[in-house]
């Protein structure tokens, strides 16, 4: 039996064993469920039923004697108060009994119920002996003797009901915990039982497929270093066998692929490369222009033909004929002109100083890498320091690479915000729009170990060095791309 089980299960798919494992738990685990409310649905009906008796007993208890009684007594002595006898209420008592009686289970609270119907009967029978009685005084007589006896009966006897429903009420709440102990440990010995036998089972399952899941992961840890040539993996199982041929045919359309994709993202980064050194901050064209406009107004000519000289200069360079690359004699007056402008705007927080020797002028780089620097400087360390601030941009040779500093007595950097910045532009990652693009041109071009490092120290400043090779010409390299 066992032997034949096994067999069964072996050939079924992993999804009718896994179906199969789940209903073994499930089923169980729902049966012990559906006894557990059983038991609690029956206690909780029971405790409701009590429960409303109580209620209903208390409800009836509480005016009947005073009210049979008060009413009685107008009619016997005749009052107009109570010109009829009061037997509508005792009706009223009876039918109240004989539900709560329809509803008890308890048998002291049967034989009180019983008690107080008969009690009920007595006295609408007294009622109408009252009535056929026409002396004062004994009318008075039996009202004393026979009445009010009798309603005191019935709600000592309709007390009794409520004491014994409340003691019913606390052994029904004893029985409940009882009977919830009872069907925890049943339903617990039955978990322990499916636990056990659904681990046996899983281990069946676990076994047929951690093995060649291993073989698979170590399949997929090899694609994932570059080595696209993967082993046949014998399973038995029809669904990872199906895994492992998908798994050894998408390392072939990779190791395909591979080629078309590093060519298609040199292009890609190209192209952005051109997007991203065609941009204007229309911003700074709009207040260059308003300053130009400032000046005329005020008489100061020669201040306005100067910046728009250097207007000129800047948008010419940013043009440089369709050019990426440009020497950087051209990319420091680019700069150049882009602080003469600025310094207009802000002369009384800004002064910069360039240095470029000249046997470094005829050196190639990407256009745009200065500027952007230029600029960060000026936003986020000058203007914001009181006072007057100074960027310094620098130019020298170290060995065979050009070290170019931008450097600024700003506000400086925090220690976290840096932190993320060297992460960022380690990474290749986006933060910072003008630093993220000249590090991603720069090793679009010249690669490792060549880029873009930071330091910066809060409330003293910040630099910003640059290292390129000592060309004239040079080609982007491509297999950093």
């Amino acid at each position: 039996m066992k032997k034949r089980f096994k067999k069964k299960y072996q050939n079924m798919s992993l999804h009718q064993k896994l179906r199969y494992i789940i209903l073994s738990l499930a089923l169980p685990l729902v049966f012990c469920m559906i006894a557990a409310l059983g038991v609690f649905a029956y206690y909780a009906w029971q405790y409701r039923e009590v429960t409303h008796n109580v209620t209903i007993g208390s409800s009836f208890n509480l005016n009947f004697k005073e009210n049979i009684d008060l009413k009685m007594y107008h009619y016997s002595v005749s009052s107009r108060q109570q010109t009829r006898l009061p037997v509508e209420d005792v009706e009223e008592a009876v039918r109240i009994a004989q539900s709560l009686k329809a509803t008890t289970s308890y048998k002291n609270s049967r034989q009180a119920l019983l008690n107080v119907l008969d009690y009920c009967d007595n006295l609408k029978s007294r009622m109408y002996m009252l009535e056929q009685t026409e002396d004062y005084d004994s009318r008075q007589m039996q009202l004393e003797n026979n009445i009010y006896v009798l309603t005191n009966l019935i709600r000592e006897k309709m007390l009794d009901y409520i004491y014994y429903e409340a003691a019913y009420l606390s052994d029904i709440g004893k029985e409940m915990i009882h009977s919830i102990m009872v069907t925890i440990v049943c339903i617990g010995g039955i978990m322990l039982l499916v636990v056990v036998t659904v681990l046996q089972r899983s281990f069946y399952f676990s076994k047929g497929i951690t093995r060649p899941i291993g073989s698979l992961c170590e399949n997929v840890r090899r694609i994932g270093e570059g080595q696209f040539q993967v082993d046949t993996i014998e399973i038995d199982d029809y669904e990872i066998a199906k895994l492992d041929t998908g798994i050894r045919k998408m390392a072939e359309r990779i190791s395909c692929l591979l080629q078309n994709v590093k060519q298609e993202e040199m292009l890609h980064h190209k192209m952005e490369l051109q997007l991203l050194q065609a941009q204007i901050n229309p911003h700074f064209l709009y207040n260059t222009l308003d300053t130009i406009v400032w000046l005329v107004e005020c008489g100061m000519n020669d201040e306005a033909v100067r910046m728009l000289g250097d207007l000129s200069v800047f948008f010419r360079t940013m043009l440089s004929k369709g050019e990426d690359i440009i020497s950087l004699k051209e990319e420091v007056t680019h700069t150049r002109s882009y602080l003469d402008i600025q310094q207009v705007r802000y002369r009384d927080i800004l002064d910069f100083e360039i240095s470029l020797p000249r046997e470094l002028e005829k050196v190639c780089l990407p256009k745009l890498t200065l500027q952007p620097l230029a600029e960060n400087a000026l936003y986020h360390g000058v203007k914001e320091k009181r006072g007057k601030s100074k960027i310094w941009i620098t130019c020298c040779q170290e060995g065979e690479t050009v070290v170019i500093r931008v450097r600024d007595n700003g506000i400086g950097i925090a220690a976290e915000r840096l932190e993320q910045l060297r992460k960022a532009l380690n990474n290749r990652q986006r933060i910072g729009f003008g630093m993220s693009a000249v590090q991603e041109r720069l090793l679009l071009f010249f690669g490792e170990p060549y880029g873009m490092t930071v330091t910066s120290a809060y409330g003293e400043g910040t630099c910003v060095q640059i290292c390129i090779p000592i060309s004239e010409k040079f080609q982007p390299k491509s297999e950093n791309i």
